[in-house]
């Protein structure tokens, strides 16, 4: 079994080779005494797993993030839009008059009637769908990665405006 030593001032040395222990290159590094080296532990499976979880967030992220419809801004509220969605699909269905007052995200407010609803609904359904393409996209980029740098130059792409 190697040792490893701390010495007087505080840095560390192989006891066999009596070298002294450069810093740590990254926390991802363990040290191998035996060979006298900082060795990288992850796998390239460890990677691409950790890069797909972060993909995955951003994924959360976007979806959840403001969308445009018919020129004003939403809040990706799924369970209201949804349900308000539904509702003036009933309506409009059922020939009867729908109305119902949404808060933007600025805070202002408006009327919208069924078609307006539906089409917040589809607006969302979109902003939604474009979030899955990209993850689908980076996620084959994530499969095809073959090293560690390849897989940290994966990133979500910044979106320009709401």
């Amino acid at each position: 079994m190697e040792t490893i030593i701390v010495n007087s001032d505080g840095t560390h040395a192989n006891e066999r080779t009596g070298r002294t222990i450069p810093p740590q290159p990254s926390e991802h590094h363990e040290y191998d005494a035996k060979a006298d080296m900082w060795i990288d532990a992850r796998t390239l499976d460890s990677v691409k797993a950790r890069t797909w979880a972060r993909i995955k967030q951003a994924r959360a992220s976007a979806e959840a993030a403001d969308f445009m419809c018919c020129g004003a801004t939403y809040q990706a509220d799924k369970d209201r839009i949804v349900g308000a969605t539904q509702l003036a699909l009933m309506a409009q269905a059922a020939g009867q008059p729908y109305s119902i007052d949404w808060i933007l995200s600025d805070n202002t407010h408006l009327t919208l009637d069924a078609a307006g609803m539906i089409a917040v609904g589809a607006a969302l359904g979109a902003h939604v769908a474009e979030a899955f393409a990209i993850a689908l996209q980076l996620r084959g980029q994530v499969a095809a990665a073959t090293s560690f740098d390849a897989l940290e130059a994966i990133v979500w792409p910044v979106q320009g405006g709401a």
